[in-house]
């Protein structure tokens, strides 16, 4: 049974308003995610404990997974006569939410700072605007990161730089770029003689997103990183200077690439060494990237920031029985308030998805019947219908590896490269459906019908995320890595609600204008 004209139409109305709504939604939980707020910040005064130390050095080793600090010379010798462990990042694994992490103690839920490129400053307490609180000097040399989210607490001297290179074709330019960073950075530093000092080495984090974190080149420019962070020790170590250092994320390695902001070990697993005036000698443990921040407060004599999850590593610190109650009883305090104002994840979330199950349910219904409409008004061809779907998944599948796409954050490489990532992800799809069109044949007949039954059949998945774990932030953020995977389905959906009345279209325009 041939399709008639009305139904073509009507198919083809149908998956393009189809595509056209993904698109919409796609976007839509992209810019809720961007412009999530957090819950209220905490308020209340908490007292604050004797300082450790009169100078803090804390130094971000951008983009420095685990395995490799173990091979930089200068922080095994700062962990050799200091405290050493590991610590777990937060998800997304990007930069700039971790940078807030460690700042505020608080999660990407916490602070609201959820991307790189587009977030606004934390309202919540940071180590920073403590110590601005508390007339400490803050001082730091580093990335845009650092003034935009907390240039109100910094002090007037503050140098920023950004470490945007191009492209580099080896290990050489990011050395010199880290080499010319450091030599201004050392002399910078030596001036101060007290306060919270942050200093970025970033040249590592370069050679992880263009070379992958198993590279010789990334284990080049780690060294080099290494060298910068010994140039600062022998400058600044001295009886009343504390160095902390750890990094903001791992790299994965894939195809000469890396990248991070997914949840693989690599990324998700990086060092952390403390050294110095108020540390005691300990190594092995294991923390949470939200334990930095109070850790900072604890050493320069601040109370933890209000809204702090973390716990101070009081095993690292070098105080006394009295001192190490003291901590405990602010710190049990300000967690006391801060549970008392979180709401209950648990419940929020176990509520938000029975809400979503009704919606989902519906949806699935009517993209059931949007998959089988198709097949019944084809049904002369619905053997090879179906052959044609199995041959979109098979070819999209494959299209999707061979075009160096995935489905965490890591694999997109690095931010700039976003827009040709989800550009490849649609191109696979209409690829695979122009060659399971060629399976089903008659284009100008069935080309959209197929591309109706598919792009219902990827929607389905879609609803099962939005289902299990929601696709847009309300008062939680959704799953990031499962919302990512949606996204990229919806933009497939897209590219099937254009690409099949253009098939057909174009299948028609052939046979008219043909000899």
């Amino acid at each position: 049974m041939e399709p008639r004209r009305p139904w073509i139409l009507i198919c083809s109305a149908l998956v393009m308003t189809l595509g056209l709504a993904c698109a919409k939604l796609a976007d839509s939980a992209w810019q809720s995610v961007v412009r999530f707020t957090p819950h209220e910040s905490v308020q209340g005064e908490l007292p604050a404990p004797p300082a450790l130390t009169e100078r803090l050095l804390f130094v971000l080793l951008d983009g420095v997974r685990l395995d490799a600090s173990q091979d930089m010379e200068t922080l095994r010798a700062l962990a050799a006569r200091g405290a050493s462990g590991s610590l777990r990042v937060g998800v997304p694994s990007l930069s700039n939410p971790g940078r807030a992490t460690l700042a505020t103690g608080a999660w990407p839920e916490g602070h609201g700072v959820t991307n790189n490129g587009s977030f606004r400053p934390p309202t919540v307490e940071s180590v920073i605007s403590l110590a601005a609180k508390h007339g400490l000097p803050r001082t730091v040399f580093g990335s845009y990161f650092w003034s935009k989210a907390f240039g109100e607490f910094l002090g007037p001297d503050a140098r920023r730089f950004d470490k945007e290179l191009g492209d580099v074709g080896g290990a050489a330019p990011l050395i010199a770029w880290q080499q010319e960073t450091c030599a201004e950075m050392v002399p910078f530093f030596a001036q101060r003689q007290r306060g919270l000092l942050i200093a970025g080495i970033t040249a590592s984090d370069e050679a992880g997103h263009d070379f992958g974190g198993e590279s010789d080149v990334y284990r080049e420019v780690v060294a080099a990183s290494d060298r910068c962070l010994g140039d600062l020790v022998a400058a600044l170590d001295d009886s009343s200077t504390t160095f902390v250092v750890t990094s903001d994320h791992g790299h994965i390695d894939r195809r000469g690439s890396g990248g991070h902001g997914g949840v693989e070990p690599e990324v998700m697993q990086v060092p952390l060494v403390l050294a110095g005036r108020g540390i005691r000698s300990s190594s092995g443990w294991k923390g949470l990237q939200v334990d930095v921040a109070p850790t900072l407060c604890a050493l320069l004599g601040l109370p933890p920031p209000a809204n702090s999850e973390g716990r101070a590593w009081v095993e690292a610190l070098d105080l006394s029985a009295s001192e190490e109650q003291t901590w405990n009883e602010i710190e049990s305090k300000q967690q006391e308030r801060l549970e008392a104002r979180t709401p209950d994840r648990i419940l929020i979330a176990a509520n938000e998805r029975n809400q979503r199950l009704p919606l989902a349910l519906a949806a699935a219904l009517l993209l059931l019947a949007a998959a089988g409409a198709p097949l019944y008004i084809c049904r002369d061809r619905r053997t090879r219908f179906l052959t044609a779907i199995v041959v979109w998944y098979a070819v999209y599948a494959v299209l999707f590896r061979l075009f160096g796409l995935g489905y965490s954050l890591s694999d997109v490489v690095k931010e700039e490269y976003l827009n040709g990532f989800f550009a490849r992800d649609m191109a696979a799809a209409v690829l695979a459906l122009a060659a399971a069109a060629l399976v089903l044949g008659e284009l100008r007949r069935r080309a959209p019908f197929l591309a109706l039954s598919l792009a219902a059949l990827v929607s389905l998945q879609v609803v099962w995320v939005y289902a299990q774990s929601g696709l847009f932030a309300g008062e939680l953020l959704p799953d990031i890595p499962a919302a990512f995977s949606a996204y990229l389905d919806l933009l497939a959906i897209l590219a099937l609600g254009l690409a099949g009345p253009v098939l057909s279209a174009g299948d028609a325009l052939g046979r008219r204008w043909a000899p």
